[in-house]
């Protein structure tokens, strides 16, 4: 029963740290919100930290847990 017990804390808890968090982004321009897709982990801090560049101009980048 205690090896039980333990494995199961044991998977539980590797399976907890492979998670990456993952959000659906998108910038706003004059004509509205423009949809970029869904960025996880590293990624999903750059793009929140950089922006994203479209012909040269540099949009900031809001995203939501989903």
């Amino acid at each position: 029963m205690k090896n039980k017990l333990i494995f199961s804390v044991l998977l539980m808890s590797i399976a907890l740290s492979s998670c990456k968090k993952c959000a659906e982004c998108h910038y706003d321009t004059n004509n509205g919100h423009i949809e970029i897709g869904e960025y996880c982990g590293d990624d999903l801090k750059e793009i929140e930290k950089s922006g994203f560049e479209v012909q040269g101009e540099i949009f900031e980048v809001h995203c939501h847990d989903h």
